[in-house]
């Protein structure tokens, strides 16, 4: 069972195919969207996600097209993807790797493999956020130091100035207090 309720966004192009997999996902605990098509996915695509459910065989758009799609957008790079599929040759499976899937699961569903599978990504895909977080904050702690730092410099090159302008103007005065003992 997911700590969180977790958000999986299904592609399938069978209704059948998708009501069997939010009756699954609803069951392991997360929350479910479903697209019919992967135009449809591509379109309802949010940050919100935590992992796609992914047919192949598709009209229009095949899985492959979608999973290259979800990855040629930077801020889904790190999105799980699992292909569901009657494909089962090594071929449609390597395939799947090289458009982006993470994992591959093949119809008919075992429901604890898929449960498994997702758990791992879904894990995986935390940690990965958990770092992201961690690189956003320290990203910004930078950010704020370098600029108390700049102002620091700057209120530095002020103080010379003013120390150097003090000695010409104690230059000046002690060359016109020579210039009158003379």
């Amino acid at each position: 069972m997911p700590e969180s309720k977790n958000k999986i966004l299904v592609v399938d192009d069978e209704l059948i195919n998708r009501k069997v997999l939010e009756g699954l996902l609803k069951s392991f605990g997360f929350e479910c969207v479903s697209a019919e098509s992967g135009k449809a996915a591509l379109a309802m695509l949010e940050p919100s996600f935590d992992l796609i459910l992914l047919d192949i065989m598709m009209p229009d758009m095949d899985g492959f097209s979608v999973a290259r799609a979800v990855r040629a957008i930077p801020s889904f790079a790190d999105l799980p993807i699992v292909m569901v599929t009657a494909l089962t040759a090594k071929e449609d499976r390597l395939k799947a790797v090289e458009s982006g899937a993470n994992d591959f699961v093949a119809k008919p569903i075992d429901a604890t493999e898929l449960r498994v599978r997702m758990n791992s990504l879904l894990r995986m895909k935390a940690y990965h956020d958990e770092v992201k977080g961690y690189q956003a904050h320290l990203e910004q702690m930078v950010a704020e130091k370098t600029r108390t730092l700049r102002e620091a410099l700057a209120d530095l090159e002020m103080a010379r100035q003013a120390t150097l302008s003090a000695h010409i103007e104690t230059i000046q005065k002690l060359s016109s207090a020579a210039e009158y003992k003379d």
